[in-house]
């Protein structure tokens, strides 16, 4: 009996192992399955990635091809346009040159020529109510000024005189008062609102109701110079030569110049 019951047991115990291993076997086989199923999601992620990489290698290469045709198309237009910069700087410089040759052959032109003393800083300034005619630089020829240089310390007036010489005496054919502003010292030119038509050995003359507000060297250059209260050579009035041409020359030099178009021909007016 005892051994009955011995059996009985070992008959019960065997069919819960049993049903416990045919539950564990399942299990892994869901485990086996469920593992295929991310081993094939895996593998075609690692196919996408791999499209992914070569595609990006293939637009990585099309750049660099991209870049390497837009560098030789920039390099091959920096350099025409260089070109056509230099033919066409060259024609300008060949028509300008024809051109010019061309005045100076029909009329003996020379345009927008200065005459007269570097615009530049210079020792003395500082004086007042003077007349300032420079002998030294003569109207060379026929022509028209066009207006006045000058390195200005300030703001002020200045009336600029044509002398003419008729028989013995200077006489005033032009008188123009300029406004010059100057906020610190530095070169200007002042264009006339009408030029002033000249013949040859016309001289110019600046007379400053004020102080005079351009410098000067000594013992270089010669000029006519007179102090003068108020402007006694309106447009009309005369100057004798003497007074113009002195004896004893005031040797200065001042930052003025005068530019127009003058005639080369010898003769012209």
């Amino acid at each position: 009996m005892k051994w009955f019951f011995l059996f009985a047991a070992l008959l019960i115990a065997g069919a819960g192992c049993a049903a416990n291993c045919q539950n564990i076997q399942q299990e892994l086989d869901i485990c086996r399955n469920t593992q295929k199923d991310q081993d094939f999601i895996i593998k075609k992620q690692d196919s996408t990635i791999r499209q992914q990489e070569n595609q990006i290698q293939t637009y990585e290469a099309n750049l660099a091809e991209l870049n390497k045709h837009l560098a030789i198309s920039s390099r091959e237009k920096g350099t025409y346009e260089e070109r056509i910069r230099k033919i066409s700087s060259q024609v300008r410089e060949y028509m300008q040159k024809q051109m010019q040759d061309n005045r100076e052959f029909l009329t003996g032109i020379v345009f927008d020529d200065f005459i007269g003393n570097e615009l530049v800083p210079r020792e003395f300034s500082g004086e007042n109510r003077a007349l300032i005619i420079e002998v030294s630089h003569p109207v060379p020829s026929g022509g028209h000024i066009k207006g006045i240089g000058g390195y200005f310390l300030d703001s002020g007036e200045i009336v600029v005189k044509l002398f003419r010489l008729v028989e013995k005496d200077y006489m005033v054919v032009h008188s123009k008062t300029i406004r010059v502003e100057a906020q610190k010292p530095s070169m200007q030119f002042i264009d006339f609102d009408s030029p002033l038509i000249i013949k040859p050995g016309d001289i110019i003359g600046y007379y400053f109701p004020g102080t005079v507000f351009v410098p000067y060297d000594t013992d270089v250059g010669a000029v006519s110079y007179q102090t003068l209260r108020s402007d006694e050579y309106p447009s009309g009035s005369r100057i004798s030569e003497d007074a113009v041409w002195e004896k004893n020359q005031v040797k200065r030099k001042y930052s003025l110049n005068y530019y127009g178009i003058f005639y080369r021909k010898e003769g012209s007016e």
